[in-house]
């Protein structure tokens, strides 16, 4: 199985704590893939000439993640700022992304002969590459896209044709929207519904998870992405959406017990 994540690394910035950790959607994703057993992982990407983009290419030489295609070009790495409460859940405020590299970061001919080559490919739906990953994938791939909690219902509904599955952070009140926009494009919706666990909708069905409860929860950063890694190599191996779901709350909850987005 070759997997490869595009395009989101970034620095998170935890202020109340003045700590920095690696992370980003993809960066998340591409470290759980390893933690389950892939061997072959890529990550597709632009980092900073800063000590920021040096901590990531670290972390994914450390990781043994294939990072031959992540660039340093003329932007800062991008950051975002996040603050956690008591709960242990994370919170941002307006500034808190900086975008830097990962905003201006187009994948090159060469980068699209490596995606063209995978088996499952993981994006973020804010990526400014989003529209050419669609239009350029195969049929036999996976394609999976997170929508995160900040993307409107009809922004997904422009783009779910040609999505195999759409990973966001739900609210109970558009579980119905969701239901309707799966049953009608025939897709996958999976959304996680934080301590409430997580709701997948597919052929017809509904598919309920629990979360799986923790001593302490320390901080929720990377859940979703450790969720989404784990359920997808999970149903692309097997075909099993119970199967699936458990494997992304065990992945899940062992992230809730650390700061930052990866061990």
């Amino acid at each position: 199985m070759k997997i490869t994540a595009l395009t989101s690394c970034c620095a998170d910035f935890f202020p109340e704590q003045d700590q920095i950790y690696v992370g980003g959607n993809s960066l998340n994703f591409a470290t759980q893939c390893k933690q389950s057993g892939i061997e072959d992982v890529s990550v597709i990407g632009g980092i900073g000439h800063d000590e920021f983009g040096r901590l990531i290419s670290d972390h994914l030489k450390k990781a043994e993640i294939n990072h031959r295609h992540l660039y340093t070009i003329a932007e800062p790495t991008a950051s975002n700022k996040i603050y956690v409460n008591e709960a242990g859940d994370r919170y941002f405020n307006a500034d808190s992304w900086q975008g830097g590299a990962f905003d201006a970061f187009r994948l090159s001919e060469n980068d699209w002969k490596l995606v063209e080559e995978s088996d499952l490919i993981a994006m973020p739906g804010g990526d400014p590459n989003l529209e050419a990953l669609l239009h350029r994938r195969h049929d036999d791939q996976l394609v999976v896209i997170d929508f995160l909690d900040y993307l409107a219902l009809d922004f997904i509904e422009q783009h779910i044709a040609n999505i195999d599955i759409v990973f966001l952070s739900g609210k109970e009140e558009s579980l119905v929207k969701l239901q309707a926009l799966s049953s009608q494009y025939g897709k996958m919706i999976v959304t996680t519904l934080g301590a409430k666990g997580s709701i997948a909708f597919y052929d017809g069905k509904t598919y309920n998870q629990q979360a799986i409860e923790v001593a302490e929860v320390v901080d929720t950063t990377g859940c979703g992405d450790a969720f989404q890694a784990a359920f997808s190599i999970n149903w692309l191996q097997l075909k099993d959406i119970s199967k699936a779901m458990q494997a992304g709350a065990e992945a899940a909850s062992k992230v809730l017990s650390f700061m930052g987005g990866v061990a």
